[in-house]
């Protein structure tokens, strides 16, 4: 079976319950999942971004030299995504998870801080309404879960945790996996995804995120407050719901409605002025996808074992 049908195989339908199909499917999700989020973050570096700032000066870096480090740092973001994809090592996924979770703490060590722009240059200040910009901070931590998972769950898939340091360097690849390690594979993905929902619905019942009636608004939507506090508490129920009863209905509407509200970044235009750029932001968080997919696989696996009994 190639790589295409593989994509498609337990999808659409029935799986053949062929445990080496399943390993195929897993490996290929995350590894690309882990890779695009990598390449989405990596190109916002290589273009600058103002938001970016306040992460930087929680560390004590001055703006000045903040914007000369991100093109760096972007830089430095897709070649991994590209060695991912091309030569994978474990030492690139430890470093892959070790960033995406560093960089997801950033955030609520920055959340007292805001950028402002004076007199067309940006600064980093105390933020005016310094509880609001904290508790976004603090819920957008849990929802960048879709960042450092895919990469840790592929370290699991690897046996990161029996291994020698000789094969920190050498080429990545699966050992034949075993029905326990697809139920943590399983579980990691679900406790993922649920993170990312409750943190997304964070944004909007308790930040009241302005952003996000944006997005609603740029499709037409007569969007305000109350709306997105109601979506907030959906997502939030959403991720319970997912963590408790993880099926595949649930999994699949997650799935799309994921695609769908992170596209909203496009028409938004949310970092003003980059239009079709944006898409890089919908690109990043392809693990809001890639885990879902993932889970779909594992439930059509199981279901084709459990007929075959």
């Amino acid at each position: 079976m190639n790589f295409s049908e593989s994509l498609f195989h337990g999808l659409f339908s029935k799986h053949s319950g062929d445990k080496a199909v399943l390993q195929k499917q897993l490996h290929w999700t995350l590894r690309i999942t882990a890779a695009l989020c990598f390449i989405g973050h990596g190109t916002w570096g290589l273009f600058t971004k103002s938001g970016w700032l306040p992460f930087f000066a929680s560390q004590g870096i001055e703006p000045e030299i903040a914007w000369k480090l991100q093109p760096l740092i972007g830089l430095f973001d897709i070649l991994m995504a590209i060695i991912l994809l091309r030569k994978p090592n474990r030492t690139i996924l430890i470093w892959m998870f070790l960033w995406a979770l560093w960089t997801a703490i950033l955030r609520p060590l920055a959340g007292n801080l805001e950028k402002v722009e004076v007199d067309g240059e940006w600064i980093v200040q105390l933020a005016t309404d310094s509880m609001r910009v904290a508790k976004m901070q603090t819920w957008e931590f849990w929802e960048r879960a879709g960042n450092w998972g895919p990469p840790f769950i592929l370290l699991v898939m690897g046996g990161a945790f029996a291994l020698t340091r000789k094969d920190l360097l050498t080429p990545y690849s699966d050992p034949t996996i075993k029905d326990s390690t697809i139920d943590t594979v399983f579980f990691l993905c679900k406790a993922c995804l649920a993170l990312l929902l409750i943190g997304h619905g964070g944004f909007g019942f308790a930040v009241e995120k302005k952003m996000l009636i944006d997005h609603w608004q740029s499709i037409g939507v007569n969007a305000d407050v109350a709306f997105i506090t109601q979506i907030g508490y959906a997502e939030f129920a959403l991720g319970f719901l997912i963590f408790i009863v993880p099926a595949r209905p649930i999994i699949l509407l997650t799935l799309f409605w994921k695609l769908f509200t992170e596209f909203l970044y496009v028409p938004a235009d949310t970092v003003a002025g980059m239009g079709l750029i944006n898409i890089f932001e919908w690109i990043e968080r392809w693990g809001d996808y890639g885990i879902p997919l993932a889970m779909i696989y594992i439930l059509s696996y199981r279901k084709a074992k459990l007929i075959g009994k």
